[in-house]
């Protein structure tokens, strides 16, 4: 996101404070009538027994420069006398509500326009301890700041996810200020101090410099009283992620053990377990239980963040890594660390293992050949002998399909000559790479797993790992895979297994297929998903699927935009250049907001 854009969501962000900050309503009883004064930004309003009588609209913030504003409307009490109301509102700093009645003043009222950030929004803090309270964990993980964190240029992600993506350079000049501003608060912990910190706090996200912020605040050697105060004074106020961040940080550090429960409860939100993990490993004795704990109570980017920061000191720690620390959607940000913390080759070396344990390890083992292209990850799976250790168990366990699946991805690995390609001058590795397959050969021939896929797939129930393995052994599912397809319109899986047999008839039946059922005017999120995964399986297919091809140009998603930009780039002009598909990326070209879309945008219409 470039410059323009970051400073609209800050510009856009100070709008909605200020009109939070000025939205105010005054109400007077007179003689049994009631006097209402509505205050917004842009609009007051007198209302008279529950009717609107006279309002000022504003069509520009500027208009509040001139400071005053006037209203007025009748009165008519029960004696039938009527009584002249009027109203004046405005100041800059203070803002006033006068009323008067008759010329008679029945109300004087002062409003300091602070503007401090965390007034008028909810804190995170109680929101967090209050859906802790109520059902024992977190269960939605949205926050109360989202409306400033996400805009038309900020799509909303999972909680702990938009950390991953700060790369920690330290910023000594923002730590400094922090620790100043800091310092000023402590000494004098009023409403400015208080503000200047805060301010400065959200200048940069923690994630950027966390560990050398808590070395700079370890070196300040604060007054850990006063610290205490100002960081749960900042965790019981703060309106805004970074806030929390910051003084869970702080309070970890210094009086981490004090607050472990307090820490902990926060920790649950995925938003804040790492800092939660970072600051127990800094401020508390035997610090690996209570993070064990978060990480087994915790899904997404929190256990992530929380398995990275465990060490694993005790058995149970590492066997939970092993059977559970990847389980999930996020297994390939946790796999390798898993493997490494909970020992595998060391619990793969025995001459038993629980089924559980085999479950586990396979799903690290598939996981990091799924990332193979990393030499380091197979360097990690042959000098320890996993690979080796885990088939031998294998002959005991692998029963099902489920038990099967990871034999099948070692099979893959092993078999692949783009792989081993790059491999082929380490004779030591090649030779265990043979022995493994030799190992392996017996489970992979045995026609068991092949029946097993089709059985499971003429049951018309999606099974991934059954159509995986049916792909594996080359099987003619096709028709299966369509009537699938009939049942379950919107399920990617099926879409993508499709894609994957590689036959042209089928992308053409495929393609009919989803502009009957994915182009609807406003897509549903699995529609989109199934959009997206034909769009980028159309690269090979030139001319097939035009109209899914327009329908994502026009969708006004750019993960899609660019998917069928990338689309038309490899296929030949001829085929594409038509009004309707030029004018979609016309307008990409020219409205879009994301840089690398209108690029390329450009780049296809300067195509002859």
């Amino acid at each position: 996101m470039g410059f323009k854009e970051e400073f609209k969501r800050e510009m856009n962000n100070a709008m909605k404070d200020i009109e939070k900050e000025v939205h105010h309503t005054w109400k007077l009883d007179y003689q049994g009538h009631s006097i209402e004064v509505h205050h917004q930004l842009k609009e007051e309003q007198l209302i008279i027994d529950g009717m609107t009588v006279d309002k000022n609209q504003r069509k520009y913030l500027l208009s509040h420069i001139m400071p005053y504003s006037r209203l007025s409307g009748t009165l008519l009490t029960d004696d039938g006398v009527k009584h002249k109301v009027t109203v004046k509102l405005g100041g800059f700093i203070h803002f006033n509500c006068i009323i008067k009645i008759d010329n008679k003043l029945v109300l004087n009222n002062s409003h300091k326009l602070d503007f401090l950030p965390w007034e008028h929004k909810e804190p995170l803090v109680p929101y967090i301890q209050r859906q802790v309270q109520m059902h024992g964990t977190i269960i939605n993980d949205d926050l109360p700041d989202d409306e400033y964190v996400y805009d038309e240029n900020h799509r909303r992600v999972a909680a702990g996810y938009a950390d991953y993506g700060v790369v920690e350079v330290p910023n000594p000049y923002h730590n400094k200020k922090l620790i100043e501003r800091f310092e000023q608060q402590l000494t004098d912990p009023t409403n400015k101090t208080r503000k200047a910190t805060y301010e400065q706090i959200t200048f940069d996200h923690m994630a950027s410099s966390a560990s050398e912020f808590i070395e700079r605040l370890e070196q300040a050697e604060l007054d850990e009283a006063l610290v205490e105060q100002e960081a749960l004074w900042l965790l019981e106020h703060a309106a805004h992620r970074e806030v929390v961040k910051f003084a869970v940080l702080v309070l970890g550090t210094i009086h981490g053990e004090k607050h472990r429960d307090l820490l902990f409860t926060i920790g649950l939100h995925s938003e804040f377990t790492a800092y939660v993990s970072m600051a127990l490993k800094n401020g508390i004795r035997e610090p690996d239980q209570t993070i064990f704990a978060l990480a087994q109570s915790t899904q997404g980017y929190g256990k992530v963040a929380a398995v990275e920061q465990l060490e694993a000191t005790t058995p149970d720690m590492k066997y939970w890594l092993l059977t559970k620390g990847c389980e999930g959607s996020l297994a390939a940000y946790s796999a390798y660390t898993c493997a490494v913390k909970g020992d595998l080759p060391i619990a793969l070396y025995q001459e038993e293992i629980s089924k559980e344990l085999y479950n586990g390890a396979g799903r690290i083992i598939q996981t990091l050949l799924d990332e193979a292209v990393d030499h380091d990850i197979d360097d990690y799976l042959f000098e320890t002998a996993t690979l080796f250790r885990f088939v031998s168990h294998a002959r005991h366990h692998c029963e099902s399909l489920t038990d099967f699946y990871p034999i099948m991805k070692i099979d893959e690995f092993l078999s692949s000559e783009e792989i081993w390609e790059d491999r082929s001058d380490d004779a030591w590795k090649q030779q265990e790479r043979l022995s493994i397959q030799e190992a392996i050969r017996p489970m992979v021939n045995n026609p068991k797993w092949p029946q097993l896929a089709m059985d499971a797939i003429e049951q018309r129930i999606i099974n991934i790992e059954a159509i995986e393995v049916a792909r594996h052994y080359k099987l003619d599912i096709r028709s299966q895979l369509f009537e699938l397809l009939d049942l379950n319109p919107t399920d990617q899986h099926v879409y993508q297994a499709i894609i994957h047999s590689n036959h042209r008839e089928d992308m053409m039946d495929l393609c009919a297929f989803a502009e009957r059922h994915l182009l609807a005017a406003e897509l549903s999120t699995e529609q989109e998903k199934c959009l997206r995964c034909i769009v980028q399986g159309l690269y090979d297919d030139e001319g097939t699927g035009l109209p899914l091809v327009l329908a994502a140009l026009e969708s006004n998603k750019e993960e899609l935009q660019y998917s069928a930009l990338s689309v038309l780039e490899c296929w030949t002009p001829s085929v594409w250049q038509e009004p309707s598909v030029l004018a979609a990326i016309k307008t990409i070209a020219t409205t879009s907001k994301d840089k690398d879309d209108r690029k390329l945008a450009k780049q296809l219409l300067s195509k002859p």
